[in-house]
């Protein structure tokens, strides 16, 4: 396995190349981009940094009841794939698209995606790629995102069986939620196709005042709602022994992509930076 980073903060608004050139200084391996072109795919390597994920599109009008919509999204989802593909990624992220009424239920919005997933996976299997979904559940009030439940997965597995599609395995969700992250990997392990390296961890004091609901008064802590935050590898609940040996019994050999969405490590660039190296400290200590 390889550690790498998901570009996320400052590291956005960096220059391509001097994102890279930090990375080869800190020992990162891998990138994870939001799209791709030759340029970026050169500078990269120029730098001995592998790209590892590109965004899948996959926009809202995927789940609409337009057909023509949906036939465009189609051609974007399918474009993304194959542009993916032609610059030697073959691992696309995804995150379910949003429904238009996120109160209309999730059971609604998993009959809308079958309609077309199908043939994205299709069509990335027709190419040799991968599609990783990430299981992120969307917002507090309604969790319309579909994908984040060990119960959604298993319809969602049903209705696309191809290995081509699998999980974008991130426990800080799953903590989040309460779904045990390591009976979670345990299932679906064999379809883990990249890692999010985040974490979670709770405040009982804000869980005391606040319950499992926002603060009343104020906002809530970055990354988080109160009673939860997200947080570097090392600094929450998950067991990264246990799960970096778990995905090596699967077979696993891919990135441990770290996610930076820990507000003790924003503000500044130094911050931020000590968030990224912290993180990879952690999980280097369990890679032989």
């Amino acid at each position: 396995m390889r550690v790498g980073i998901r570009t996320t903060g400052r590291l956005n608004a960096m220059p391509f190349e001097e994102v890279c050139a930090w990375m080869a200084e800190k020992g990162f391996d891998a990138i994870d981009v939001s799209r791709i072109d030759g340029d970026m795919v050169r500078t990269a390597e120029a730098h001995g940094v592998a790209i590892g994920q590109v965004d899948l599109v996959a926009g809202t009008e995927l789940l609409s009841d337009d057909a023509g919509q949906r036939a465009q999204a189609l051609d974007a989802s399918r474009d993304s794939i194959q542009r993916a593909v032609d610059h030697g990624v073959t691992n696309l992220f995804y995150v379910a698209p949003a429904p238009v009424d996120p109160a209309q239920g999730r059971e609604a919005t998993f009959q809308q995606w079958k309609r077309t997933m199908p043939g994205i996976v299709d069509f990335a299997e027709s190419r040799g790629a991968t599609i990783a979904l990430e299981g992120w559940p969307g917002g507090s009030t309604h969790h319309e995102r579909i994908g984040a439940t060990p119960e959604m997965l298993r319809a969602m597995f049903e209705a696309c069986p191809s290995p081509t599609f699998g999980i974008n395995y991130d426990p800080s969700h799953l903590i989040r939620l309460g779904v045990d992250p390591l009976r979670f990997l345990t299932e679906f392990g064999q379809r883990a196709h990249h890692v999010h390296a985040k974490d979670t961890v709770f405040d009982e004091e804000a869980l005391y005042l606040y319950g499992r609901i926002k603060p009343s008064f104020g906002s809530p802590v970055a990354f988080g709602e109160g009673h939860w935050r997200y947080c570097i590898p090392g600094e929450g609940l998950a067991d990264w022994a246990f799960i970096m040996k778990r995905l090596e019994d699967f077979g696993y050999d891919g990135i441990l992509s770290i996610e930076h969405e820990d507000g003790r490590y924003y503000g500044s660039w130094e911050l931020e930076e000590e968030g990224f190296v912290r993180a990879r400290a952690h999980l280097k200590r369990y890679m032989v």
